[in-house]
Order: structure tokens, then sequence, then C-alpha cells
């Protein structure tokens, strides 16, 4: 019986985590946020100076 609800709470915390992945990729723009996110790191690293990526 323990077993049982124990396994059934995992299920729904794993149907849980699921939907909100699901839900954040389609509908929050989860990979459009990436891409812009690697762009605009691409960006700042060619805006840095020679000099500064030397030192850092």
């Amino acid at each position: 019986m323990i077993l049982q609800k124990l396994i059934g709470i995992v299920f729904l915390l794993f149907v849980i985590c699921f939907i909100a992945i699901v839900v954040e990729e389609l509908f929050l723009g989860g990979k459009r946020r990436r891409k812009l996110e690697r762009q605009r790191r691409a960006e700042y690293e060619m805006a840095e100076p020679e000099s500064k990526r030397e030192a850092g």
C-alpha cells in the first residue's frame, strides 16, 4: 500500500515536470531564447578588445 502511494507520487512528479518542460519550450520560447542568448554572447565576445581577451 505504501509502496503504491510512493510510486504514484513519483510518477505524478515526473508528469508534472514533463508538462512544465513542454510548456516552457512551446509557450515561453525556450529554443528562441537560447538562440538569442548564444547570439548575444558571440556578439559580446567579438566586441571585446583583443587585449582584454588575452588578459582575461
